[in-house]
Parts: C-alpha cells; sequence; structure tokens
C-alpha cells in the first residue's frame, strides 16, 4: 500500500513540475489553509504542527500559537510543491532563483583547503536548495536518511547529486564513506535536526527539551577538528526567492567534549529557528524520544487532550514536564 502511495505521490510531482511554480505554491498553500481550518483529529500533520508550537513557545498564548501553526502549515505546503520543480526541472533553475549566498567566500576557502569541513543543515525554508549551492563550491559527501520502497527517493537523491554532492545513507557504509572523505580534507554534511535512527545515540537539549541526536557529529568533530558551518535559506519576494547562508559554527574551534559538542549544534539549529519560525518545517515527531524514555505526546488522543489542556490554560510546565515518559529500557 505505502509503495503504491508513493508512485502516487510521484506522480502529482511529475505533473506539477509543469505548471509555473507561483500556481504549484498557491494551489498547495491554498489547500493546507483549508486543511488547518478541519478538526485537528483529522488533520494529522497540522495537528502535529500545533502540538510542536505549544511545545516550543511556551510564551505565547494559545491564539498566537494556533495562528501560526496555520502560518507554518501553509509555508510547509508551498515549500513542499515547489520541490516539484528543484528535483525535476534543470538546476539551473533553482540556483536561479538563489539571490545572494552569505559566507560564501569564508565556506569556499575552507571547502578548497586541505582542512576537513562538516556542514549542519536543517528543514528551514528550501532545505533542498542549500544542497545543490554546496555541490557547485566543491564535492562534498552528504549523509541522508534514504526512504525504502519509495518511487520519489531515487528521483530525490538524483536531484540533489546533479551539482557535485554525493549523497550516502545513514547506515555503517555512509559512515565509512563519510570518514574516508573527512580524512583525506573533504566535506560531509548532515541534516542535523533529524532525529537519527539508531536508539543508542546521545541527546541534547532542543527548544528546552532532551532530544535524540546524532552521535556520529560529535565523533567526527572531535577527531577531525574541521572547520564547521550551519547552512540554511531565508525566503524573499513572498518565498519566490531564496538567500542561501554559511554562518561558521566558531563554537567548533574549542576542545570540547561530545555533550558540549552536540549541545552547540543544537543550541545553533534552534538559533536559526527561531530567527524564522513560519519557514520551518514543523511536521516532525521531533520530541518523541528524551533521553532514555519515549513520549508519548505525538499519539492521536494524547496529543489532543494535551492540546486541550494548553487551550484550557492549564500552565506548561504540566502539560509539557521535561522529563515525561516511558522508559524505553
Amino acid at each position: 500500500m505505502a509503495e503504491k502511495i508513493s508512485y502516487a505521490e510521484l506522480r502529482v510531482i511529475s505533473f506539477l513540475k509543469w505548471l509555473p511554480l507561483w500556481l504549484v505554491k498557491s494551489l498547495a498553500g491554498s489547500l493546507a489553509w483549508l486543511a488547518s481550518w478541519l478538526p485537528l483529529s483529522v488533520v494529522g500533520a497540522h495537528r502535529d504542527v500545533l502540538l510542536n508550537m505549544l511545545i516550543c513557545y511556551p510564551e505565547r498564548s494559545w491564539r498566537e500559537n494556533r495562528r501560526a501553526a496555520r502560518r507554518a502549515m501553509v509555508q510547509t505546503a508551498r515549500t513542499l510543491a515547489s520541490y516539484s520543480h528543484v528535483w525535476l526541472r534543470p538546476e539551473t533553475e533553482a540556483l536561479a532563483r538563489v539571490r545572494t549566498v552569505h559566507g560564501y567566500r569564508d565556506v569556499s576557502d575552507a571547502m578548497h583547503s586541505e582542512r576537513p569541513v562538516v556542514i549542519l543543515s536543517l528543514h528551514q525554508a528550501a532545505w533542498e536548495v542549500p544542497v545543490l549551492v554546496i555541490g557547485q563550491i566543491a564535492p562534498a559527501v552528504i549523509m541522508y536518511q534514504p526512504a525504502e520502497k519509495n518511487a520519489v527517493d531515487p528521483v530525490v537523491k538524483h536531484a540533489r547529486e546533479r551539482t557535485g554532492c554525493q549523497l550516502v545513507p545513514a547506515d555503517t557504509r555512509g559512515v565509512r564513506v563519510a570518514m574516508q572523505a573527512l580524512a583525506h580534507g573533504g566535506t560531509f554534511g548532515i541534516l542535523a535536526d533529524h532525529q537519527p535512527g539508531g536508539r543508542s545515540n546521545p541527546s541534547a537539549n532542543f527548544f528546552g527539551y532532551p532530544v535524540l541526536v546524532p552521535g556520529f557529529v560529535a565523533k567526527v568533530i572531535q577527531r577531525f577538528k574541521p572547520d564547521v558551518f550551519y547552512v540554511y535559506a531565508t525566503y524573499l519576494e513572498n518565498d519566490s526567492r531564496y538567500d542561501v547562508h554559511f554562518d561558521r559554527a566558531d563554537w567548533a574551534a574549542g576542545e570540547l567534549d561530545e555533550a558540549a559538542i552536540l549541545q552547540h549544534m543544537m543550541d545553533g539549529l534552534e538559533d536559526i529557528i527561531r530567527a524564522n519560525p513560519d519557514d520551518y518545517n514543523w511536521t516532525y515527531n521531533r520530541f518523541r524520544r528524551g533521553a532514555d524514555y519515549q513520549r508519548n505526546w505525538y499519539r492521536k488522543a494524547q496529543a489532543l487532550d494535551l492540546i486541550r489542556r494548553i487551550r484550557g490554560g492549564e500552565p506548561h510546565a504540566s502539560v509539557f514536564p521535561v522529563s515525561a515518559g516511558v522508559s524505553k529500557r
């Protein structure tokens, strides 16, 4: 069944690539806006977005978070629909919509030096565009989580590799390729905001809550002493154009243990999200796992109850306690 759905998605994406980009985004945004007015029990994506907003922004009122969740739903739909053009049309079209690459000289000098480079990315704004920019600068190994038996996955992989990047899976083989690249002064990139697959990964705080994070990042930083950059996109002109930003992670220059590296990494990602929160993809169940326990916040009945309690005025700390969860040991 899942495989049939993936082929249907591929057919939809293949159709959308022939429509004007403004129309594709408008259609997706309008459908998402309409869906956001349906009951939360019906639209799981909106429920997850709102729940994440309530977790991360306790200083906002219920109405503020409700409006923010609706805006984020619309923007995420527009972004995802736009990837029909990013993935299936010539990469030159997507790159032509990049107005400015901030930090270009700094990251270019680093990538062309003998010192290895680690680039940390996240699902912010048009997150598929920076990988095309990276490949234009110099070859890089990019780690990702393949979607098994998904017809869209080979299309996405091919699209991301068109300008010179090599995508490797987040498994033993991918780790080996990444380590070899770094050992020879190459560049390694990873979507660092994703929940890693292995449950043995360490944790760090994200918006005040411990979550599992990719411990591999800390290991390569400790071993290879690379230059470390964050990369992300920001929208311009009603999201029709982008700026791409390479921000040097100054904290990586120090002698830090694993816990400190991972906490600095997550703090940097959080800062990027807080600057433009409506442009982040809030649909992920990012707070599902803590340091040594699993939270049940995203299960439908539980999520609806948590949302109801916040709407009723119950204190945030009692609805979303930092240590709440079920042991996974």
